[in-house]
């Protein structure tokens, strides 16, 4: 207690202040004491600032990023940065000015030319994401002296996700900030003038912009003016930094927050080491970016955190005689622009290991977290995969430590790490600074690291190799050498017997066959280590070695020491990756229908979504005695819950309630076909992530507390955690076998085949990531006799239900209302609905409001994901390529509850023939159950998994017949009037119209010629083409889901308001639906508002799912006004009215009716599965995707070098919004393919805890960034097709386009051909998606990867 006492007099008599200043968005803010236990992110939404979002609370999605300015004082100017605000610690920006994204802009003072421009050019869909996109650019314009790069713009944005929009027109709408062309944007460019084609102020290419019945989907912007203002202004009313805060001086902070937690910020060095000389235990923070994970995550607790962000001697940078000396409290992206320097200005043989470290930050998280995570911090938290301590350990870098008596040791990174997060530091000491030397002639540094995703991703491994070498005699020999492993072990591990053995050896070619044998001896991981992958990992340890030798080898013969270089084949093994910007067009023709139908409109949220003043269920304003709900979820994949001891969860702080399965008032028995599914679970529970109860308290943090407080035991029954465990055990959802037959299979087999293949197709599955979580606030009126709720929903009517359902109320007395969901992709079509009633059990006990938002992690735990599938097929076909028969059995894994599974397997079904006529069918499917959370709807619902089974036969007939898959798919095409193998006759039918001119516009036969000869110039890089179809189906496939309604009034004013059953999630739904509105009256678009959805306007609507909601509601919609239409007519015709609004005050006068009820049914479909056949879509829509990659074959990274699709829409509603959906639905699909792998606790990944979810949240998970687009992205729609099955001829476009990504995966299968064949191995060989590094790299089988897998090795899956 001595200790404590004289920090008290040291706080005391050193100045120490306790408060805190912070401005926000030009505001100035007193921050109280006792704060310190919240984040930025917290406090922002608590004042009302709500359009910075909550996305997953890691810094992971960027949906939180704002902008922090702050003065420095060495530099003597202001400095701007986008930081997450999920991240930082409230205190940690004390003295700092926050701009959000109302602060730059709103519709009242007027947009900032950012928000503009984002809004014009069709860049935000659901919104979600839209502000942290804004703020990122924002933050990047005004720390920059000049407009950024084009590059520049697409790297400052890899730490912002979005799911919806494929981020193209996120890249177009901020172009218009980089370096260009000016001539470009006037219109006396010689070059559009010669030759009267618009020239695209973006690209400097020729374009559809400026064509009348075309356009490339975006406005023509002009660059935006600049000036240095503050960093630099575009905006007249740009906020200034705070002069208090340039004049105000800096002092200590001593703050506090709940729990007793302890903030210090101290200014000096003696001062940071006195308080860790009284508290040992403390953590020492800058960024936050791991202690914040730490006690968000896992539990952690710190009791005292310092702050050393402003300790000058911790944030020194010096360059010195002997190397680089770093402070620990620098930056990352201090570090880089030091680095650039010394790059630029330093002899070139000094600075190998700058230049190393300053490619290996390029990849290191995102740009926000690098602005504030440290250096010291990244070597001290000691994590195996860190990026840059192999480095430090490579380069001989020296740390010196400080200890509380003023002493300084040294020691040599490669002595500092000591086991699994175990460092060097005596519990007195703190990390002062990093000496990175300088390197000398002929001494090399290279960095090495393979991701998931390149972009802001960790490691699987990672490395940095040093090597000294010096001429004796007429060889070159090694001095002194350095490898180093991130990613293979418990720490970061020196190869030393590796080292050890090359010391002294010539360097030569001998020398690398020999070397590599050590090595793989020296770097052992067992099969089950943590993170898995073993053989894909331990293959990766001898790839980085092979190219640091040539790269090595290459630098020496380019400087003349070296007779003999590279073959220029294998020049490709030390090829840097340097990525250009992306570019990309669009090609459609307008259809013009009355004053709105048919025109590229923006959406009519944008505006909204780019300010932040577009409000999402978590941002709705509450009263202040709203309580907040969390989640007791089983951890256990199949158990028997012996006891509940809730004692401690009800003396938690704030705690208002727990309830349990026998607090349920009505049914406690769930589910959106059968009843199958507990609200609580009472007795067993079934996968984990299983609710058991929700408790209730003031905050969402005391409710996780209280929550993880209650104490469950349980005893473990048997579990099912795989299909072919299902499978073999006969674990299937009862009433689930379902057949298709057409023709005779067995006799096709015996008598029409020339050749007959067999095989199995797993297909993985997919997490939506939607960026808003799951969220529902509910509450009662009078006393309980009726429940309102705003819910984040697809199905409003479905939550109305549940509610419903567990209240024992009626429907009449439960509403719902959505007024916009950030994303939602199926995920909120039932599963929202199980949590919305799980809230209102508590809300009606305690007759209050009550929300319950789902963190990131617990929401991809508990709500289920795509329908992970195996397909066992055996396919008959004649010599000639021609498909006559197929059998197929078909199982997905419908988790612990049937949810739509049955019907997820019946589309499968439908869809397995894709685009291919097979005169003889059998089909058989049944849903898995297993213990693992209840799968659920995925935008494609099956469709996208049958097909993929379909073109991975496809491929072995080409590969059985040594023809090309694109041969074989053209033989097969479908033609018109033919019947599919459910009875359905094929109408309009315009595959081959869509084949053929994707044909032409990708150039197939020149890429393919130039993709072959690309492959012969380089033996570890391999490029691949591929095309693929698809067809969807339009329709729900139970049919009286088909149908659909709407309510129309007609004001006074002449302005028009439209409610109808459908949900905006980004799709545009509403936009569409009011054009159509607003055509049929003959009004502008902007007399016509939709609100929200209601179940109290609306009753009994379906789902917005299926991709029909455009065809039913526009319907729908189109009805109620044709009605209104016709009540107005005979006063419309009596005289002539000079707008709208005179002619609706008229009619009001004269006692007319000015709201209708529309209603629309899906007219002739209908399906019997006891007879197999009938009609179950509308009709279908047709696409086609080509796709150009190249791999590393020696490492598994791949890029999508172009992406050309064309897709059928009929006369497209809203041209602009298609192509937005088409290339939102291409990006998630590529991640489907590629990149997004679910790592379940299963037979095969016993480092996982059996049944639980590995990837569960963005550190773990990676969805495509944006950085993955295809560098050329290029879509058109299909011209003069009108679609006479619905409104205004036009098409269904949601979900239709997603499976078109598999073209890229076919494309990754043809790239690693040509890598096998380079081995001497041509025969047939299956490519599960997604096709990660690890499945490409050991696919790509050579040397390296023999020494640990055979060449049939199929890298593990959890399906």
């Amino acid at each position: 207690m001595g200790s404590l006492t004289k920090m008290e007099e040291l706080v005391v008599g050193e100045g120490w202040s306790k408060e805190a200043i912070l401005y926000v968005n030009g505001v100035r803010r007193v921050l109280p004491d006792g704060l310190a236990h919240l984040t930025l992110l917290q406090y922002l939404r608590d004042i009302g600032l709500t359009g910075t979002k909550l996305g997953c609370g890691e810094g992971g999605c960027g949906a939180c990023t704002v902008m922090a300015s702050c003065y420095d004082q060495h530099m003597k100017k202001t400095m701007h940065f986008a930081i997450n605000a999920c991240l930082a610690p409230l205190y940690s920006v004390e003295g700092m000015h926050i701009i959000t994204v109302e602060g730059i802009g709103n519709r009242q003072r007027g947009l900032h030319p950012i928000q503009e421009s984002l809004a014009q050019a069709h860049g935000s869909q659901c919104g979600f994401c839209t502000p942290g996109f804004i703020m990122s650019m924002y933050a990047l314009l005004r720390s920059n002296k000049q407009p950024p790069t084009e590059e520049q713009i697409e790297e400052n944005l890899a730490g912002n996700l979005c799911r919806c929009t494929g981020y193209r027109p996120i890249i177009d709408a901020f172009r218009v900030f980089a370096k260009t062309d000016d001539s470009l944007y006037t219109n006396s460019t010689s070059a559009s003038s010669s030759t009267n084609q618009t020239i695209c102020p973006s690209t400097g290419k020729p374009c559809l912009c400026g064509s009348s019945s075309e356009a490339c989907g975006r406005k023509q912007h002009r660059p935006i003016s600049y000036s240095e203002t503050d960093g630099s202004s575009y905006n007249e009313k740009e906020l200034i930094f705070p002069p208090e805060l340039l004049l105000r001086k800096i002092m200590p902070l001593s703050l506090h927050g709940f729990g007793g937690l302890k903030w210090y910020r101290p200014l000096r060095l003696q001062h940071v080491l006195y308080l860790k000389s009284c508290y040992p235990e403390a953590k020492l923070v800058v960024g936050n970016t791991e202690v914040g994970i730490e006690t968000k995550f896992k539990n952690a607790q710190y009791q005292v955190l310092i702050c050393v962000t402003h300790v000058v001697e911790l944030n020194a940078l010096n360059v010195g005689e002997d190397g680089i000396e770093i402070g620990a409290s620098v930056r990352l992206t201090q570090l880089q622009q030091v680095l650039q320097k010394v790059v630029a200005e330093r002899d070139s043989h000094e600075i190998s290991s700058c230049k190393a470290i300053l490619e290996q930050l390029k990849w290191f998280a995102g740009k926000q977290i690098r602005n504030v995570a440290s250096v010291g911090g990244n070597v001290c938290t000691a994590s195996p995969i860190s990026d840059l301590n192999p480095l430090w350990m490579a380069s001989n870098a020296k740390f010196r430590l400080i200890d509380c008596e003023g002493n300084i040791r040294t020691v040599f990174a490669k002595d500092f790490f000591l086991g699994y997060r175990k460092v060097d530091i005596r519990h007195d000491e703190i990390l002062l600074s990093i000496l990175l030397p300088w390197t000398r002639p002929f001494e090399f540094v290279k960095e090495f690291k393979q991701a998931h995703r390149r972009e802001d991703d960790i490691a699987l491994v990672n490395a940095g190799m040093r090597a000294y070498i010096r001429a004796e005699n007429e060889d070159w020999i090694i001095a002194d050498v350095s490898i180093v492993y991130g990613g293979v072990a418990a720490l970061s591990l020196s190869s030393s017997r590796t080292e050890k053995y090359l010391m002294g050896k010539k360097w030569d070619k001998k020398l690398l066959e020999d070397v590599l044998n050590v090595l793989k001896e020296d770097i052992n991981i067992p099969e089950n280590a943590p993170g898995g992958m073993a053989e894909f990992r331990k293959s990766l340890t001898l790839s980085f070695f092979f190219k640091f030798f040539m790269w090595v080898t290459h630098e020496m013969n380019v400087e003349g020491h070296f007779k003999e270089g590279l073959h220029a084949t294998q020049l490709s093994a030390i090829q840097p990756y340097s990525r250009p910007s992306s570019f990309g067009s669009q090609s459609y023709e307008l259809a013009r229908h009355g004053t709105a139908v048919g025109l590229p409109m923006i959406h009519l949220s944008s505006k909204l979504q780019v300010t932040g003043e577009a409000e999402y269920t978590d941002d709705t304003p509450t009263s202040q005695n709203t309580l907040h709900a969390a989640l007791i979820l089983s951890r256990r994949a199949h158990a028997r819950i012996l006891s509940i001891d809730d004692s401690r969860a009800k003396s938690s702080p704030g705690f208002s309630g727990l309830f349990l399965a026998k607090d349920v008032p009505g049914s406690n028995k769930l589910g959106p076909v059968v009843h199958d599914e507990e609200l609580f679970a009472s007795e067993v529970v079934t996968c984990v992530g299983q609710v058991i109860g929700i408790v209730v308290a003031d905050t969402h943090e005391n409710a996780k507390a209280a929550a993880s407080n209650v104490e469950i035991k349980y005893e473990d029954l048997p579990a099912i955690l795989s299909i072919r465990e299902a499978v073999d055990s006969g674990s299937f959802h009862p009433n689930t076998a379902r057949s298709l037959v057409k023709g005779d299979v067995e006799w096709c087999f015996k008598s029409s085949c020339d050749k007959i293949i067999e095989g199995e197709v797993q297909v993985g599955g997919q997490e939506h990531f939607y960026l808003e979580p799951q969220s529902s606030l509910v509450w009662t009126v009078d006393a309980g006799n009726e429940v309102h709720m705003i819910s984040s929903t697809q199905a409003p009517q479905k939550n109305q239900e549940y509610a419903a359902n567990v209240l024992d109320l009626p429907l009449s007395k439960v509403v719902c209302k959505t007024k916009r969901i950030g994303g939602g992709f199926g995920g909120k079509e039932t599963r929202a609905s199980f949590f919305a009633a799980a809230a209102s059990v508590a809300s009606y006990h305690l007759r209050t409001a009550v929300k319950i938002t789902l963190d990131r992690d617990v929401d991809m735990m508990t709500t289920g994901q795509r329908h992970s599938f195996l397909g066992k097929y055996k396919v008959g076909f004649t010599n000639e390529g021609k498909v006559m028969g197929l059998d197929l059995e078909i199982y997905n894994n419908g988790g612990n509850s049937l949810d739509l599974s049955v019907s997820v397997l019946e589309r499968a079904m439908f869809t397995s023939e894709n685009v291919y006529d097979i005169p003889h069918v059998k089909i058989r499917g049944q849903v898995c159950f297993t213990n693992f959370p209840s799968n659920t709807a995925f935008r494609g619902f099956g469709g996208p998994q049958g097909m993929l089974i379909a073109e991975n036969w496809i491929q072995y007939i080409a590969s059985e017949l040594q023809k090309s898959p694109e041969e074989i798919r053209e033989l097969n095409f479908h033609n018109e009037g033919m019947v599919l193998h459910y009875g359905q006759v094929l109408e309009n039918c315009t595959i081959r119209q869509v084949w053929d001119e994707l044909k032409i516009s990708c150039d197939f036969q020149n890429a393919r010629e130039a993709v072959s000869s690309f492959n012969c110039q380089n033996r570890w890089r391999k490029r691949g083409v591929a095309m693929v179809p698809t067809k969807f189906g339009i329709s729900f496939t139970a049919k009286h889901m088909n149908q659909a309604g709407a309510l129309v009034q007609v004001y006074i004013d002449g302005t028009v308001l439209v409610t109808h059953g459908g949900v905006e999630m980004g799709q545009g739904l509403h936009t569409k639906v009011a054009q159509i509105a607003a055509s049929s009256f003959n009004i502008p678009l902007s007399s016509v508002f939709i609100s929200e959805t209601s179940t109290d306007k609306v009753p009994n609507a379906s789902p917005t799912a299926a991709s029909a909601s455009s065809d039913m509601y526009g319907a729908a919609v189109l009805d109620a006004c044709e009605q209104i239409k016709a009540r107005m007519e005979p006063i419309a015709c009596r005289q002539k009215h000079s707008s709208f609004a005179q002619l609706a005050r008229a009619c009001h006068m004269e006692r007319i009716d000015l709201s209708a009820h529309g209603f629309y049914i899906t007219p002739n479909i209908g399906f019997d599965w006891k007879l197999g056949k009938g009609a179950p879509f509308s009709y279908y829509t047709y696409g086609a995707a080509f796709a150009e990659v190249e791999i590393d074959a020696l490492t598994g990274d791949f890029y999508t070098r172009t992406a050309d699709i064309v897709m059928d829409l009929g006369y497209s509603l809203n041209p602009a919004i298609d192509v937005g959906q088409i290339e939102g639905a291409f990006i998630q699909g590529l991640g489907w393919v590629a990149l997004e792998e679910l790592k379940w606790g299963d037979a095969h990944h016993k480092w996982i805890r059996p049944g639980n979810l590995f990837t569960c949240g963005p550190g773990t998970y990676k969805i495509p960034s944006v950085n993955d687009i295809p560098l050329k992205f290029k879509v058109s729609l299909l011209k003069g097709a009108p679609n006479p099955k619905a409104i205004h001829s036009s098409k269904a476009v949601g979900e239709p386009p997603f499976f078109l990504a598999s073209a890229v995966l076919f494309a990754i299968k043809d790239a690693i051909i040509a890598a096998r064949a380079e081995e001497g191995l041509n025969e047939w060989f299956p490519l599960d998606n997604p096709a990660t590094p690890e499945r490409i790299r050991m696919a790509c089988v050579d040397s390296f990867t023999k020494h640990f897998a055979s060449p049939n090795y199929r890298p593990k899956l959890s399906v």
